[in-house]
């Protein structure tokens, strides 16, 4: 999954790839971090596994995860915009606090929507 096709290699020096795996998750999370400069720490997860997964269970342990083991300050879940399931999870994840990011870093693939929520 390529979120920034356009500038990735301007965030390749920040970006740190992670791999969440937990039995309190289902299947497994991957993602990055990004740290950019003057920008808060972020969590970046490839919302794939998220129609198969209790969300709110897993969004809290994500929460959790973030910040106090990746000291992150928000998570940003990345959705396929041609999941059949994207209005059900972005309701959601709106219900839960998120937000559609309108600006983020570097352009994204139009292919996904991404789904912040601060920590």
């Amino acid at each position: 999954m390529t979120i920034f096709p356009f500038q990735g290699l301007k965030a390749l020096p920040y970006a740190k790839r992670v791999t969440i795996t937990a039995s309190s998750l289902g299947p497994n999370f991957s993602g990055m971090v990004l740290e950019l400069p003057g920008k808060p720490r972020t969590l970046y997860v490839d919302g794939k596994s998220a129609q198969s997964v209790s969300l709110r269970e897993s969004v809290v342990a994500l929460l959790d995860l973030a910040d106090e083991q990746l000291a992150c300050s928000a998570l940003i879940i990345v959705l396929e915009r041609s999941s059949p399931t994207l209005s059900q999870l972005l309701h959601s994840l709106m219900y839960a606090g998120g937000s559609v990011v309108t600006k983020p870093p570097f352009d994204v693939d139009p292919a996904f929507v991404l789904v912040g929520l601060e920590i």
